[in-house]
């Protein structure tokens, strides 16, 4: 998302300097304009250069976007009505393609009697999987959680799905109680791997 910000605020500034550059060589009091029928009218000064500073502000105002990661729900707080908030359609979208990669892993179940916000993959080593319904980061809290349903249930590892991502010390408990978590960008990471190992078995 932050190249893609990066990549039109580059075209916003290559527009502003040929802006900057046709004002600095065609104004009515350029310096480095011998000939001057090519002048330029007071109209088309002012055009090029109000363009020159309406392009500095949108590389400006996209540089600030890149830097801020709007996945991050923290953020959700600063800028309620914010056009990059996630939406619930990439959301579902994430959670699809994280079914996919799973169920390549083994087959994905309901319980018949558990709780039914739980899942549970069948493989080679059976996992207790968790994902988040809501776009909010998810804290230790939750993974505790399925920790102890784990150690109820008798599974040795877990996996916590969330497109929001986690906070760091769930990431820590996590590793500790060897349960996998998978946000947008682990998945992205995941999906690579599986292209290279597939690319290599052909």
């Amino acid at each position: 998302m932050k190249n893609k910000w990066l990549f039109i605020s580059s075209i916003s500034i290559t527009l502003g300097l040929i802006a900057a550059c046709v004002y600095l060589l065609f104004a009515e009091h350029s310096l480095l304009l011998t000939e001057k029928q090519w002048v330029l009218s007071a109209f088309w000064s002012a055009f090029t250069l109000w363009s020159f500073l309406l392009m500095f502000f949108i590389a400006l105002v996209l540089h600030v976007v890149a830097c801020i990661d709007f996945d991050d729900k923290q953020y959700l707080r600063y800028f309620p009505f914010c056009i990059f908030t996630p939406s619930q359609e990439k959301q579902q979208r994430f959670i699809q393609e994280v079914e996919s990669l799973l169920k390549k892993q083994g087959e994905l179940n309901f319980f018949e009697r558990e709780d039914v916000e739980y899942q549970f993959l069948q493989a080679d080593n059976e996992k207790l999987v968790y994902i988040e319904p809501s776009l909010q980061t998810v804290d230790i809290t939750k993974i505790r959680t399925l920790f102890q349903k784990m150690l109820a249930l008798d599974f040795t590892a877990g996996v916590v799905v969330s497109y929001a991502g986690f906070s760091q010390q769930a990431w820590i408990f996590a590793q500790e109680a060897n349960i996998e978590l998978i946000d947008a960008k682990t998945l992205k990471k995941q999906q690579r791997l599986l292209q290279k190992e597939t690319f290599a078995l052909v």
